[in-house]
């Protein structure tokens, strides 16, 4: 399977660091109220991807992340099961995925499909290939959001992505605007349902002369990894691809079964 980029967006870091309900109201013009982080985010990324291509009102989107909003999973669970206090109904609304959806839609202006999804593993891949199959038959383009807030204490995250306490987990937006017309494409990327063993991946690697890129949870695979990890890290290695205009192989893992995907610079 294989879909053409037309654009990409990406931020990473700290958001301690850096305050993106004051950039959205003030850069952006964005109503940031009743939103909490996660869904600040989400759309932060959605109009930096506006400012670098044209988005049309019948594009499909699609949001996805690693653990979705666990910041307020773990507030509702403070003040309900430990003060014994009623949930808030904004953070109830907000709780709900298709609510990132609805606000990141509003911001970009577009009316079409608009579908909220996460996988319990392989997340970034699985909505690439739910696209695919959505465009094949609609036609349109289609706008891709992968959205992880990281939340305190680390160790939470880490033990639900199973990585290991050295490896730093950052928040991450990253946006693409796909399309099955190569026309004014900047990349295309490929991808397939198909998974692999160890032996697979290894042997694979032998014929490989693309930059490659392994999952830190990959912790069979006898080399270098990043030390930095958020579930849909494979989004933001394709943008940082794209824009260094380098080939990408990228290898995820998850309980010993592995999946790749690659990018093909065409600028």
């Amino acid at each position: 399977m294989k879909l053409y980029v037309k654009a990409v967006s990406s931020y990473k870091g700290n958001l301690q660091d850096f305050d993106v309900k004051k950039e959205l109201k003030s850069k952006y013009k964005v109503d940031a109220r009743r939103q909490d982080t996660f869904i600040h985010l989400a759309v932060y990324g959605a109009q930096l991807l506006k400012e670098r291509v044209e988005v049309n009102v019948n594009d499909e989107l699609y949001i996805t992340s690693g653990v979705g909003n666990i910041d307020i999973l773990q507030k509702t669970h403070l003040y309900v099961f430990e003060e014994k206090n009623f949930i808030k109904p904004f953070d109830f609304i907000n709780m709900l995925g298709n609510t990132t959806s609805y606000y990141v839609a509003s911001s970009l202006g577009v009316k079409s499909k608009n579908t909220f999804q996460i996988s319990d593993n392989f997340t970034f891949i699985n909505s690439l290939i739910s696209v695919y199959a959505s465009l094949s038959i609609s036609q349109k383009d289609a706008i891709l959001g992968s959205v992880d807030l990281s939340t305190q204490p680390q160790e939470i995250i880490q033990r639900v992505l199973d990585v290991s306490e050295e490896i730093n987990i950052l928040s991450s937006v990253n946006y693409q605007k796909f399309s099955l017309d190569s026309s004014d494409a900047i990349a295309s990327i490929e991808f397939e349902s198909k998974s692999y063993s160890l032996k697979e991946i290894q042997d694979l690697l032998k014929t490989l002369n693309t930059e490659v890129v392994i999952s830190p949870r990959c912790k069979e695979l006898n080399t270098e990894i990043e030390n930095e990890f958020f579930e849909t890290s494979a989004s933001f290695f394709v943008n940082k691809s794209i824009q260094n205009r380098e080939n990408l192989t990228y290898i995820e893992c998850y309980e010993d079964i592995y999946r790749v995907l690659k990018v093909n610079t065409l600028l």
